[in-house]
C-alpha cells in the first residue's frame, strides 16, 4: 500500500515575498501593496519577521484625521488622494501578534488556522508563532489560498478511499467494514464502531490531517472504553 500523501506548506508557499521594512513610509507600503495587489505585507528586518502590516492598518491611520484616505477599488488598486502622514513608519501601523505557520505543517492544518483566523495568507516562519515581541523568527515565504486550491481539489472517492486503505486498514488494523466512510465537498464523516475509544480518536485525527480534507464529523462508537475499564477486572 502506498504511505499516506501528506503536502506540506513548503511544498506549496511562495517564496519570492514582497515586504517592507520597519522604517518604511508609509507611502512605500502603500505602493508595495498596490504593486503586488495584495491585503498585507510582511514587515521584515532583514530575513527576520517583526510583525504584518495591512490595509486596514493603513485606513485606520485616517480614520480619525482630517487627510483623505486612500480609496481602494474593487481591482484592487489604491488611487492616493493626497501624501498621507509622510513620518509614519510600518513599525508604527504594524501587528506584532501574528498568526504564522511553520514549512513543515501540513496544508491542511494551515488551511484550518486560516478559516478559524478569517486570514486569506499566512506567513511561513522557522521558529516559534505567535506575539513576535522580542523574537527573532525568520521568514520562509507566505501561503496563500491559492497555493491551497490544488490540493483541496482532490476528489471525495480518493480520500474515502485513503481512509479506508490506510487509516483504518494499514494504520489501525480496523476490518474497514465496520466503518462507513462518506465525504461530500471534503468533509469526511466516519460512522460506524471501532473496537476501542482510542481507535476512534486516533482515526478523527488522521483523517483529518489527508490531504483535501476540510473537517472531520466524528460518529463513531466503540466496543471498550480502555479510559473506564478496571483492570482487576481483566
Amino acid at each position: 500500500m502506498t504511505p499516506m500523501r501528506r503536502t506540506l506548506v513548503a511544498d506549496v508557499m511562495t517564496t519570492d515575498v514582497e515586504a517592507v521594512s520597519p522604517d518604511a513610509p508609509v507611502a512605500e507600503v502603500v505602493a508595495a501593496l498596490r504593486r503586488r495587489g495584495v491585503r498585507a505585507l510582511p514587515v521584515v528586518d532583514g530575513e527576520h519577521l517583526l510583525g504584518v502590516v495591512s490595509e486596514a492598518d493603513v485606513l485606520r491611520l485616517v480614520e480619525h484625521d482630517d487627510v483623505e484616505p486612500p480609496v481602494y477599488h474593487r481591482r484592487r488598486r489604491w488611487r492616493q488622494r493626497s501624501e498621507i502622514h509622510p513620518h509614519t513608519r510600518a513599525r508604527d501601523l504594524m501587528t506584532t501578534d501574528v498568526v504564522a505557520v511553520a514549512p513543515d505543517a501540513g496544508v491542511a492544518e494551515a488551511a484550518r488556522v486560516m478559516a478559524e483566523h478569517r486570514l486569506g495568507w499566512l506567513p511561513v516562519v522557522d521558529g516559534p508563532t505567535g506575539n513576535l515581541e522580542g523574537r527573532l523568527v525568520r521568514l520562509c515565504g507566505v501561503l496563500g489560498r491559492s497555493d491551497l486550491l490544488e490540493v483541496f481539489e482532490r476528489p471525495d472517492d480518493d480520500m474515502i478511499r485513503e481512509v479506508r486503505e490506510e487509516v483504518l486498514g494499514r494504520i489501525l488494523l480496523i476490518d474497514p467494514g465496520r466503518v462507513d466512510v462518506t465525504a461530500s465537498g471534503g468533509v469526511v464523516e466516519l460512522k460506524g464502531r471501532v473496537p476501542t475509544h482510542a481507535d476512534a480518536v486516533v482515526a478523527v485525527a488522521l483523517t483529518r490531517r489527508l490531504e483535501g480534507v476540510v473537517d472531520v464529523v466524528d460518529r463513531l462508537t466503540h466496543d471498550v472504553d480502555e479510559r473506564t475499564v478496571d483492570v482487576k477486572s481483566l
